[in-house]
């Protein structure tokens, strides 16, 4: 008896410390509103919220925003959304110096949707009900909705790319800042050795000088314009480096070539003379 009691006591206190709180709200219109507001003073706590739709007139989609607000100004936020949303695609905690809220951007105006928070934390967020009254107030952190965002700074989006310090990735790996590794191995395709096949035509450098006349930069690299719109792929700018050495080394023993006959031709007349 002592022990049913004792594991009724377990599940109940298990119940009240990780229970939820729910709410079915409308957005009222696009745009920034608040979906929660957090009553610690001057908006101070930590917790998690939720927000999805359960079909009908909408597709299933849910994401879940993890969010800090200390006594001051500083806070952060990160969000998980596995179902990619297209009726919401940011989310940011704000304050009005009194009180921080958490806040999502529309992008479509929904009648029917499902808020949930859950109640651990420090002064979890309190949820609203029915329409959503409109965003505002300081901005003290944001992220964009993706698979995984940690504040802009750590991007994992739908389509597998990631970005670090860039919200916007357009590669498999984005990185804005610096890079320290140990080791850093790139594979290349066409590795130039055909510079040493006999076939190979190696441009003069009278025609090198003529285009760099006319370019500014050699033939066959990028220019200024295009490393600072587009930047450079590592593996390929190697590759037309070596290319460039490759051929200068060419150029170099066909000189040192001329430069011996002459010297064995001065010889010759020295001696002759």
């Amino acid at each position: 008896m002592k022990t049913f009691a004792l594991n009724l006591l377990i599940v109940l206190f298990s119940v009240t410390a990780f229970a939820q709180t729910t709410a079915s709200v409308a957005t009222g219109g696009t745009g920034w509103k608040r979906i929660a507001s957090i009553p610690g003073a001057t908006g101070r706590g930590f917790g998690t919220v939720s927000l999805y739709t359960i079909g009908g007139s909408y597709k299933p989609v849910a994401t879940t925003i993890e969010w800090f607000h200390d006594w001051s100004t500083i806070a952060g936020v990160t969000v998980h959304s596995d179902s990619k949303s297209t009726f919401w695609d940011e989310v940011r905690i704000t304050d009005d110096g009194t009180t921080a809220y958490i806040e999502v951007n529309f992008t479509k105006d929904i009648t029917i949707l499902k808020l949930l928070s859950d109640n651990y934390g420090y002064y979890p967020a309190v949820l609203y009900s029915g329409t959503l009254p409109n965003g505002g107030g300081n901005i003290r952190a944001s992220a964009s909705v993706a698979r995984l965002n940690v504040e802009n700074n750590l991007v994992v989006h739908y389509n597998g790319n990631v970005g670090i310090g860039t919200a916007t990735p357009k590669e498999t790996l984005s990185v804005n800042g610096t890079i320290r590794s140990k080791e850093i191995k790139v594979e290349a395709a066409n590795w130039p050795d055909y510079v040493f096949d006999e076939t190979y035509k190696i441009p003069s450098l009278s025609d090198t000088e003529t285009y760099i006349k006319e370019h500014r930069h050699l033939p066959g690299m990028p220019n200024k314009n295009q490393v600072e719109k587009e930047g450079v792929s590592l593996g390929e700018m190697n590759r037309k480096l070596l290319e460039k050495v490759e051929e200068l080394t060419l150029h170099q023993i066909e000189l040192y070539g001329e430069l011996e006959k002459v010297k064995r031709e001065l010889a010759l007349y020295k001696e002759a003379h």
